[in-house]
């Protein structure tokens, strides 16, 4: 029952590799809600992530919403303007947000490190591509009753930190975040919640969802 599967990334490079984009390129500051890039624009510009947490979202012609992504520090987004085409995605701050402004050019100033950001970005693209092969695999074969509970024990495995005899998820998971990840609307997920805990697979209190699926037996929690 458990995915691997995510949107959520972080952690994709060091502070070495950090510290040597700091040296070259220059800091910026968006503020919650603000939009880094957009989708349809041409640019020659990508982004570390170096504090704060965005999301990637794709929309429709009708305007419609879908997350494909959410970065937390030390991730690269937006690289995908090599090939100077218009841009797929947007990315909108979660939370005030400061990001490193790199350009196509990549001079590091370093042969190590200009390797060393390449190796790093198709590392992250890789991992990227297998995320959302994983995606619409899911989208394709699942129903989204199953979708939304792989993604919540997913979020446990992948995020969970002991708190006595449960495990919890400190990431601001809301509803209408589960509808935009899974594709559904902010009612149906509501449902699921409920059906879910209706089949005794997760209890939900005070706004917490406690999870009583987990291989050792122990308790886990996720907020929502």
């Amino acid at each position: 029952m458990h995915s691997k599967w995510l949107p959520w990334i972080r952690n994709m490079t060091d502070d070495n590799l950090v510290n040597k984009v700091l040296e070259v390129y220059p800091v910026k500051m968006f503020l919650k809600g603000e939009h880094i890039f957009e989708q349809g624009e041409i640019s020659n510009k990508f982004y570390l992530l170096l504090e704060g947490r965005l999301e990637i979202i794709v929309f429709n012609n009708e305007g419609k919403k879908k997350i494909l992504a959410i970065h937390e520090p030390k991730c690269f987004f937006g690289e995908i303007i090599f090939d100077g085409e218009p841009r797929p995605t947007s990315a909108v701050c979660l939370t005030n947000v400061q990001v490193a402004v790199l350009d196509t050019s990549l001079q590091l100033g370093s042969e190590y490190y200009e390797k060393e950001l390449f190796k790093t970005l198709l590392i992250l693209n890789s991992f990227k591509m297998r995320t959302h092969i994983r995606q619409i695999s899911e989208h394709v074969f699942d129903d989204v009753e199953d979708r939304i509970e792989k993604l919540l024990f997913g979020l446990c495995n992948n995020f969970g930190e002991e708190r006595g005899e449960y495990i919890q998820v400190n990431l601001p998971v809301t509803q209408q975040l589960l509808a935009d990840v899974v594709g559904c609307s902010r009612v149906r997920v509501s449902q699921i919640l409920c059906d879910i805990s209706n089949k005794n697979k997760i209890k939900i209190e005070r706004n917490k969802i406690f999870f009583f699926k987990d291989k050792t037996g122990s308790d886990s929690e996720l907020k929502y």
